[in-house]
């Protein structure tokens, strides 16, 4: 998978998260100014938390250094030796094609998904520019607005407020001038916007559907508040908000709208109990969840780096074997001193002499299947750790999973009699890394 493939797989999976927590901790509070800069915050999060790398801190954590190694054992991989050499490889190829076939059409589909929505928030914008510019200018109790026909309702877009030219009572006009004011001095244009944006880039997933639905009743429920706080009469407002003619299609989509539905709800949050104010304590929980994804994230790229940079090419094996040697970089705890610190991932990776290409033709002209094992039919997976020192030699072979002592001693015996490798480099300085190598023995 390319990166932008998997940054933007990661967008929509913290969408997602991010909806829930939303819906769970903050939905149904009156702190309409926090949940506001909540819901921006949100979406700006998804889109960022994977930019800051602290790769090089984390790769000097113990625990965090586990948790990469283990992670990047379980990442897909691309094409094996084993898979080269299987029977099935016709299949498997055709697979692939149909794999990649099917994701071209995908991509197609999302792009034409794309093109649509961005053409028609283009189209009405459009319309928006040229209903200004139509429009009759007036003004009422000294508020600027622009008169549109009367079968329309009240909206705004910016500073521009949009008044049907029919006759209303005054404190109806009043309460929708204090209404379309409050968005217009508010700039909750640029909130609607941003989640017209989102929902357009990731159309494909509907949790960006309902941060926009969010995002628009939330600045519904701020313009109600500042009507209240202006001294309107609570319940004479209601009356006047269930009884606008709307139609299906007045739902605002780039701009705020006096009677978007759904009313029901503006309806209760006007007669909400407002919420105690030590309630936004819970606000401040968007930080270690912020952390958190950032914390994964830079252990998936970590592990990504590792199983990129040791996923096996296709090359015919020769010997009665397949192994599948795919080293993964983890931590040595506890620490040794900071001269002697072991990696996880570094600037510059250790490199067996050659590249990739000679440590498979090394493991292929080297690895002997044992006798024993022949004769057992033993199969299996050993799983080797080894240190490549600033030297380039192998230290600290141990195994970390064995399957019988007759492959574990020919594993570690071919890992010991490595020539010295390239040793790693971290901010220019020469480190010591540690790896662990998954060895599968397969019998013909």
């Amino acid at each position: 998978m390319t990166p932008l493939f998997i940054y933007f797989i990661k967008v929509n999976l913290a969408l997602a998260l991010l909806y829930i927590s939303y819906r769970l901790l903050f939905r149904n509070d009156t702190f309409f100014g926090l949940r506001r800069i909540t819901l921006l915050g949100m979406l700006l999060i998804a889109f960022l938390y994977q930019l800051p790398d602290i790769s090089s801190w984390l790769s000097t954590r113990p625990t965090i250094s586990e948790v990469v190694s283990y992670y990047s054992t379980i990442l897909p991989k691309e094409m094996t030796t084993e898979a080269i050499t299987n029977p099935d490889k016709i299949a498997y190829e055709v697979n692939m094609d149909w794999g990649k076939a099917g994701m071209t059409g995908l991509i197609i589909v999302y792009l034409m998904g794309v093109l649509l929505l961005t053409i028609r928030s283009i189209a009405e914008i459009t319309n928006l520019f040229i209903t200004y510019r139509q429009s009759r200018k007036s003004r009422i109790n000294g508020v600027k607005v622009c008169l549109i026909p009367e079968t329309e309702e009240p909206y705004s877009f910016f500073r521009w407020i949009f008044i049907p030219a029919k006759k209303q009572s005054k404190l109806m006009l009043a309460e929708i001038l204090q209404h379309e004011t409050a968005h217009a001095r508010q700039i909750h244009s640029f909130d609607v916007l941003v989640g017209e944006f989102v929902s357009i880039i990731c159309w494909i997933n509907p949790f960006a559907w309902f941060f926009k639905k969010e995002i628009g009743l939330n600045l519904e429920y701020l313009a109600d508040q500042e009507v209240m706080y202006a001294g309107y009469n609570k319940k004479e407002y209601q009356y006047h908000l269930i009884g606008m003619e709307h139609s299906n299609t007045a739902i605002a989509n780039l701009y705020n709208n006096f009677s978007v539905l759904p009313l029901k709800k503006r309806i209760t949050m006007l007669n909400k109990k407002r919420t105690n104010g030590v309630g936004k304590v819970k606000y401040l929980a968007l930080v270690p969840m912020a952390a958190a994804m950032l914390l994964f994230n830079n252990i998936d790229v970590m592990a990504r780096i590792v199983n990129n940079q040791t996923t096996e090419k296709p090359k015919a094996a020769a010997v009665v074997t397949t192994p599948e040697i795919v080293p993964t970089v983890i931590e040595e705890a506890p620490l040794p001193p900071d001269d002697d610190k072991v990696y996880t991932v570094c600037d510059v990776m250790p490199e067996f002499p050659g590249g990739q290409d000679k440590l498979l033709q090394y493991l292929a002209s080297s690895i002997k299947y044992p006798a024993e094992a022949i004769e057992k039919k033993e199969e299996g997976r050993v799983t080797l750790s080894y240190i490549v020192e600033k030297d380039g030699s192998i230290s600290n072979v141990e195994v970390i999973r064995s399957v019988s002592p007759s492959l574990d001693a020919e594993a570690i015996r071919i890992v010991k009699a490595m020539p010295k490798w390239t040793p790693a480099k971290s901010k220019g300085e020469i480190v010591r890394v540690k790896y662990t190598v998954p060895v599968t023995f397969r019998m013909k």
